[in-house]
């Protein structure tokens, strides 16, 4: 996921949990900014913050934007949606500790930041445990998904409102072109800060360094990473290309984008919001899912507009290579079964 690539000289943001004071103060400072949150001449009954750390041009803010428009005209008045991008409310993990904490309505994530609370829900971001965006949409709609849904809402009180695609990610670096799986041996790639894909760049024969998202250019401009992986559309919102030559074509983790909101304030709302609330998470999926692959391509010719190159290694080697990775996690988390499951549909 990406943000705003130059605010920061340190590479290494700690997680931390914000306090009702501190995200009112967050809240109220990004009133003032370019944020999607116009009010309507008549206060709205009730106000949903959403929060997001992409930019404003990816294509999952312009499908919260696509639900937010839905949403308030199916509410007639009674909603008002406010979009804060760019990680203006914080991290991932501080945003979903805000929306845990009572401070925030809902935000677009990935699975592995509700998997601190719901392990299995990380399945679906494991490496090569896709083929293809129709197997993706099969198990997301399917019982699978339905499973892992019930779960976030039985034990972290989170309602599922859509889970929006975004695509196959891809190693991008700086010196060297990725042909093969002996040329990942011993790379520093920027990893998010998550278990699923630091093993998974470990399994590849590579160095993973969790940095965060928006200090990442610094951190390829001083040589403490010499490549990350993630989608075209985040690198080069990010600017990514101008520290970056090559992209592979790798595919080695599908990151579902989950839009999820608290149960416990859905739970207060009036059923014509709550109804708004369904309806516009549907509709607002089916628009991202056929706007998604051509946006990810028009990033990818962008960036090789701009002088990178792109390659495309033999990728059964890189699957092959993760496959202890799955008994490693069955056995950790007990979803051996459902990593069968997910694999089979």
């Amino acid at each position: 996921m990406g943000a705003s690539p130059r605010k920061s000289k340190s590479f290494a943001r700690p997680y931390s949990m914000v306090s009702r004071r501190q995200f009112l103060t967050l809240a109220g400072a990004a009133a003032t900014g370019p944020f999607m949150h116009l009010r309507p001449a008549q206060a709205a009954k009730y106000t949903m913050k959403v929060a997001h750390v992409l930019t404003e041009a990816d294509i999952i803010h312009r499908a919260t934007v696509k639900f937010k428009e839905i949403a308030e005209k199916k509410a007639g008045g009674d909603l008002e949606v406010q979009i804060y991008p760019t990680s203006a409310l914080g991290s991932l993990r501080v945003t979903w500790e805000s929306m845990q904490l009572g401070n925030l309505e809902g935000g677009n994530w990935d699975t592995v930041t509700p998997a601190m609370m719901v392990p299995q829900y990380a399945a679906t971001e494991l490496p090569f445990v896709f083929r293809d965006l129709d197997h993706v949409h099969r198990v997301f709609d399917g019982p699978i998904g339905q499973g892992l849904e019930k779960q976030l809402l039985d034990k972290a009180k989170v309602r599922t409102v859509a889970v929006y695609d975004t695509t196959f990610r891809k190693v991008f670096t700086k010196t060297k072109p990725i042909n093969s799986l002996a040329d990942m041996k011993g790379l520093k790639i920027r990893v998010p800060e998550a278990q699923n894909y630091v093993r998974c760049m470990q399994f590849l024969g590579a160095n993973p360094t969790p940095v965060a998202w928006g200090e990442l250019y610094t951190a390829l401009q001083m040589g403490v990473v010499e490549g990350f992986e993630n989608k075209c559309e985040a690198a080069f919102n990010a600017k990514l290309n101008e520290q970056t030559k090559y992209a592979a074509y790798t595919g080695h983790i599908f990151c579902p984008n989950p839009f999820l909101c608290s149960e416990r304030w859905f739970a207060k709302l009036s059923p014509n919001v709550q109804q708004a609330i369904v309806e516009a998470g549907k509709e607002s999926l089916e628009w991202q899912r056929k706007e998604a692959p051509a946006s990810e391509k028009a990033f990818e010719q962008k960036l090789q507009a701009a002088g990178m190159t792109f390659t495309s290694p033999d990728r059964a080697p890189f699957a092959k290579a993760v496959e202890p990775f799955y008994k490693e996690w069955g056995d950790k988390y007990g979803g051996t079964e459902l990593i069968v499951r997910i694999r089979e549909a």
